[in-house]
């Protein structure tokens, strides 16, 4: 397990610009462990009762792996999106075809334990999402890539709005408290507003972008950024697992580089959210994220949370099943913690 390392509070000041800063000294990959067999207690809450109609799952406890956990007092959660649509953020007309959301990842704060995690979420992964209708109201729902979820939507806050609601379904009704959407083409305007980013290319792009040279070590520069984090299809396997890699590959990067950048322009930061602006959706106002990181200044970064999972080729599109065990215990490990002298007896 790779040391953990501290980050500057600035990381969390401009929560899609700088989130990069969160994976800064690397990044740690932590499996979740399987689940045990329900307790007798009629008082506790399994994982799977969370979210029964009646419970609540900010009093009652839930017990997995002979273990109990109470809800943590003091838990934030961001979901952070990277858009693949070009331009700048537009809204379009009626509600349907707002870009889906290819990069996921749930910032987590734990206050109590003054410390900080990701959870990047596979695009793939199926999942319940809320289908909208002409009027923008839910009509229904689908089992479908969580990707989708931004689809449906203006391709602004209702999109955003949609997938907030998945991942939170997705993580047993875990409350998310704000998001930020970020479109895919600031890449290469944050890449190389900060000098370019170096990174190994470890697959084959020789039939997406020819100077991304395989095994060779290169400062990323311009277009080359946004094909080393977005490029899907004719590179590795095409799955989203290879691109998931690539894309923690440059965050890490990209974080060492920001890091030196600032150490020379101060203002740095202040200048790229200005820069990006066009190209972002938030609820995030510019309030709340100065009290957030002012409150975290100092905290522990935990590293990255993956789900395992499988991946399998669906009718039409690749699927990725999230193993239900990984789930629950990832849940548990982000917005929970262990009770003390809790009996099986409730």
């Amino acid at each position: 397990m790779e040391e953990k390392k501290r980050t500057p509070a600035l990381a969390l000041l401009l929560i899609v610009v700088a989130v990069v800063l969160l994976f800064a000294g690397g990044y740690l990959f932590e499996r979740s462990s399987a689940a045990g067999d329900p307790p007798p207690s009629s008082e506790a809450k399994t994982v799977e009762e969370m979210l029964a109609p009646g419970n609540s799952a900010e009093t009652a406890p839930v017990y997995m792996d002979g273990r109990w956990y109470h809800k943590k007092p003091e838990v934030e959660a961001y979901l952070l999106m990277g858009i693949d649509r070009t331009g700048e953020a537009e809204a379009i007309d009626g509600y349907i075809g707002g870009g889906q959301a290819d990069l996921l990842l749930l910032l987590v704060v734990d206050h109590q334990a003054a410390s900080y995690r990701v959870l990047q979420i596979n695009r793939d992964t199926m999942a319940e999402v809320e289908i909208l209708g002409v009027r923008g109201d839910v009509v229904g729902t689908e089992i479908e890539q969580i990707a989708l979820a931004h689809g449906y939507g203006d391709g602004m806050e209702s999109s955003c709005e949609n997938t907030v609601r998945a991942v939170s379904r997705l993580l047993y009704g875990s409350e998310i408290d704000g998001y930020a959407a970020l479109q895919m083409d600031a890449v290469p305007l944050l890449n190389d507003a900060i000098g370019g980013v170096t990174v190994t290319v470890e697959d084959d792009f020789s039939a997406v972008d020819p100077t991304l040279l395989q095994g060779e070590t290169l400062r990323l520069q311009g277009e080359q950024a946004l094909h080393f984090v977005r490029a899907r299809h004719y590179v590795d396997d095409d799955s989203n697992l290879s691109r998931m890699r690539r894309q923690r590959t440059y965050l890490s990067a990209f974080a060492a580089q920001l890091e030196r950048a600032l150490a020379e322009e101060s203002e740095l930061l202040l200048t790229l959210y200005e820069d990006v602006q066009p190209y972002m959706v938030t609820d995030i106002s510019g309030k709340a994220m100065s009290r957030l990181a002012q409150r975290c200044r100092g905290y522990t970064n935990g590293g990255i949370l993956t789900l395992e999972g499988e991946a399998r080729m669906g009718e039409e599109f690749i699927e990725y099943l999230p193993d239900e065990d990984s789930l629950k215990a990832t849940v548990l490990q982000l917005f929970y913690t262990e009770a003390e002298n809790e009996s099986s007896g409730g």
